[in-house]
């Protein structure tokens, strides 16, 4: 018996769906390890789900910071999350959500996952999104991004505010960190042209020692300049942050004497997009890295 062309071409189409669905629930989605004052060394591995929340120590008055770390398809660095865990409770009471992307493949899931886990947040728990912070370190940034596009499509809102600590170069990822993205997106560049990438991405643009090359990095040069970035955001975010920062005109002249220098200190709270643009500063090898201004020139 011989089956009408359109009888073949929908059971294709059934075939086609049913494994895509084993092979979207093969998946694994990322999962998150939650951190607040109350239990800072013994984090709370938990799900986006109402019931998850509800049985750990989260607290839906206290700011929420999402840190998503670097991701290659594989194991992720945990340095990332140790920075902005310590540096963001030593700061504020604030639930830390450390996105964990271990042996997680498929970047729309993670988006997807993070997103859902912002509008349950927002939705069932009444989290406003001015008490949104995401962080995202190399990969992580653009992750982040994407988020915030995502989150802003559904809500018709955008998130506040975006760190991003040295973004990769875009590479194989569907989506690229803009100032689109959230309301503030600010980028610390310190291993640009090699792990990380010079490319103006957000409001503010800081590029430390000129972006490439960070001062006491030897042998492991890539990897701690790129590194790098996460030291400086932990005294960003501390009292000591004495990073003056000189506007520059374009990303070919960052140098002291190219810019002008400002009283503006890099991710200080006071910080915004009326002070949109490119910034160079200079630091030390090693902590503490802040150097403050050394052209006290106000032209």
């Amino acid at each position: 018996m011989r089956w009408p062309e359109e009888h073949i071409f929908v059971c294709c189409l059934l075939l086609f769906a049913a494994t895509s669905v084993v092979q979207t629930q093969s998946e694994k989605a990322p999962s998150y390890l939650l951190y607040t004052r109350r239990n800072q060394q013994s984090p709370q591995r938990i799900e986006a789900e109402v019931e998850s929340l509800v049985r750990s120590s989260f607290f839906a008055l206290e700011p929420i910071v999402l840190s998503i770390p670097r991701w290659q398809g594989g194991d992720s660095s945990a340095l990332e999350h140790t920075t902005v865990v310590t540096s963001q409770l030593s700061l504020r009471a604030c639930n830390v959500f450390a996105v964990d992307l271990n042996n997680v493949t498929d970047e729309q899931l993670i988006v997807e996952s993070l997103s859902r886990l912002i509008l349950l947040l927002q939705q069932h728990f009444d989290v406003p999104l001015r008490d949104f912070l995401l962080v995202g370190f190399d990969a992580g940034a653009h992750l982040a991004g994407a988020v915030g596009q995502l989150v802003g499509q559904e809500l018709n809102q955008q998130l506040p505010h975006i760190t991003a600590l040295d973004p990769s170069a875009i590479g194989h990822l569907k989506h690229e960190l803009s100032a689109a993205d959230a309301a503030f997106v600010e980028v610390i560049h310190t291993n640009g042209e090699n792990l990380g990438t010079l490319q103006r991405l957000g409001h503010i643009d800081y590029y430390p020692n000129g972006g490439q090359i960070q001062p006491g990095c030897g042998a492991e040069a890539a990897s701690c300049a790129h590194e790098r970035a996460l030291l400086l955001a932990l005294e960003m975010w501390s009292p000591e942050n004495d990073f003056i920062c000189a506007l520059c005109s374009s990303v070919e002249k960052l140098s002291g004497s190219a810019c002008r220098w400002s009283t503006l200190r890099m991710g200080a709270p006071e910080t915004g997009k009326d002070q949109e643009g490119i910034y160079f500063l200079e630091t030390q090898s090693a902590a503490p890295y802040s150097k403050g201004a050394y052209y006290i020139s106000f032209l």
